[in-house]
């Protein structure tokens, strides 16, 4: 405690001395520094030796201590130490986001779980055939490839709309839970088909990269070539730890490859798949199959193919036929009423109108009257085909483009219909000798070697598919640019040996009905006839002349010296003109 007394010079003296003090203090109370290194505090006697003696090594020893423990070194070793560890994150992340993408597009050939056979799956309820007696030559084949036995080679897989192509193929790979395999779609859009892809190897394209986050990836700038190469890539090396761990190639099946656009972008796709199918193929990695229904896929494939074999999938025969219309019609309306309509012939009569495509027959089977839902079938596919190939006798010259495909398609059709007629008339007489013929023709065969696949018209007691070969189609369309077009609508159906066939029995049916009405045959003379005259009448040019020379003649061109060079000469009253003044010079000169 303070005494009252004490004079005014020793407060003076105490608030000089607590003054410096609290100038002190305040700063250690607010700011703290980050080091915590305490200062030691030299004596008198020692500073003044250090400045007088060792001057320059005692300054150069404490401006480095100093700075090793100031707040810039600590912040700067912080911040680099950071920045390693982040660059160590990222090279172990990279290095792992390689390792999971290959992981997973190997996963998607695992068995198990696959969405195009649970979306199959779902489809239960549908009439589905199972088994057929005689079984199909196509599907031992179909099997062998799902199960990876067909090494060393590629497939493509033709054959006309409805033919049972996909559906055996997702059974073959049903049977084996998927196991090997992977199938996707084709689109007409480019991009799509890159999409479906990289969906079935389970390749997201890059886009869970966490690089994305920070503007890394340059995927953004990349074609859809640039993409299908970049995936088809990282597949291979997939493929090759999936072949190495299992002992067999993966299977991957390019669906509805027609679909691709038939320009170069299309082109250019199937040129991609199709070399690494070459290069997988011959390392036994993979085996790709291609599935169409147009000639032009194969066209494209076969000018660069060297290991591909092509599969031609067929209709069915008569007895199988029948098995399928038994089986279907059994599971929508029951067996009793199956039994009764086979017994009453109505199998058969469906038969011979629809024919053995499997899809037709399965479409027939769901309606009441069999027999009625076969003829509107025929009925609708007429209607269908005079809207895209119908002739018009007196058109105008604006559609002559159109009715000149036209009339040269109904040459064709025409030619088909007049071949079905004479072999429905040349059909054995004998139905045990029929049958026995189809029995030997349904007998198994290597179906891809192109000796033994060949369809024939008139095959034991089935009903006669005639065809024209590519080189008699087109003296008989004297158009042969309309053939593919004609394909690309499913009107007509080329196989891998260059033979035509309407693309179902109905059509042909269709065609007979149209080419054999009364007057359909001059009708269409006539329309090549009116065809031809407006093509005349646009190659024609009138001349109208304003002038003429002597004797009719007008000169149409001289050289530099006025002297003619050309000059054509009028018939009719031009040269009477001239004939008249011949006697007139003869009066004069008598």
């Amino acid at each position: 405690m303070v005494s009252a007394s004490r004079s005014p010079s020793t407060m003076l003296r105490l608030c000089r001395v607590a003054a410096p003090l609290r100038a002190q203090t305040r700063p250690q109370r607010f700011t703290r520094p980050l080091s915590t290194a305490v200062p030691r505090k030299s004596a008198p006697g020692q500073e003044e030796k250090g400045s007088t003696g060792g001057g320059s090594e005692g300054s150069g020893g404490g401006e480095r201590s100093g700075f090793f423990n100031s707040t810039g070194w600590e912040t700067a070793m912080g911040a680099s130490a950071g920045v390693l560890l982040l660059g160590v994150a990222a090279m172990a992340y990279q290095a792992w986001y390689k390792a999971h993408v290959l992981h997973k597009m190997e996963a998607a050939f695992n068995g198990g779980y696959d969405p195009v056979l649970a979306l199959a799956k779902s489809g239960d309820s549908q009439a589905h055939v199972t088994e057929l007696d005689p079984p199909r030559p196509e599907q031992a084949m179909i099997q062998s490839i799902i199960d990876g036995k067909e090494t060393g080679h590629y497939f493509l897989v033709l054959g006309s709309k409805g033919s049972g192509k996909t559906t055996m193929i997702i059974d073959a790979m049903a049977r084996s839970q998927a196991e090997g395999c992977a199938l996707f779609e084709a689109h007409n859009d480019p991009s799509i088909v890159v999409d479906r892809f990289s969906e079935s190897i389970n390749y997201n394209m890059n886009r869970d990269y966490l690089g994305n986050l920070l503007g890394l990836s340059d995927l953004s700038g990349m074609s859809v070539y640039q993409s299908v190469e970049r995936a088809l890539h990282k597949l291979e090396k997939a493929l090759i730890r999936y072949s190495e761990r299992t002992g067999r190639p993966a299977i991957i099946v390019m669906n509805s490859a027609h679909l691709l656009p038939r320009d170069d972008d299309g082109r250019k796709l199937l040129q991609l798949f199709q070399q690494r199918a070459e290069k997988w193929a011959s390392a036994g990695t993979a085996t790709f199959v291609f599935t169409s229904n147009d000639y032009w896929v194969f066209d494209v494939l076969r000018k660069n193919s060297n290991r591909m074999d092509t599969l031609t999938f067929k209709d069915l025969s008569r007895s199988q036929s029948l098995e399928v219309l038994r089986q279907c019609r059994a599971h929508y309306y029951g067996k009793e009423q199956a039994l009764r309509e086979e017994r009453a012939g109505m199998f058969a009569s469906v038969y011979d109108i629809v024919g053995g495509r499997l899809a037709l027959l399965n479409s027939v089977s769901r309606r009441k009257d069999l027999v009625e839902a076969a003829d509107q079938l025929v009925e609708d596919d007429t209607q269908w085909l005079l809207s895209k190939t119908g002739i018009i006798e007196d058109h105008d010259d604006d559609v002559m483009d159109e009715q000149k495909w036209s009339t040269c398609s109904w040459l064709l059709f025409s030619e088909l219909a007049k071949r079905h007629a004479d072999l429905e008339a040349a059909l054995p007489s004998s139905k045990s000798e029929a049958e026995a013929e189809g029995k030997t023709e349904a007998a198994p065969h290597n179906v891809t070697d192109p000796t033994q696949d060949k369809e024939e018209d008139v095959r034991g007691c089935d009903v006669p598919n005639p065809h024209l070969t590519w080189g008699e189609a087109r003296q008989v369309m004297t158009r042969p640019d309309f053939i593919l077009e004609l394909d690309h609508l499913n009107i007509i159906h080329i196989d891998r040996h260059h033979h035509i066939r309407a693309d179902s029995m109905p059509l042909l049916r269709a065609f007979r009905k149209v080419a054999e009405m009364p007057g359909y045959a001059e009708k269409l003379e006539s329309v090549m006839d009116r065809v031809s005259a407006i093509e005349s009448l646009g190659r024609t040019r009138e001349l109208v002349w304003k002038e003429q020379g002597d004797g009719g003649r007008f000169l149409l061109r001289h050289d530099a010296k006025g002297r003619e060079v050309e000059s054509w000469t009028l018939l009719g009253g031009d040269e009477r003109l001239g004939r008249e003044q011949e006697p007139e010079e003869e009066d004069k000169g008598q």
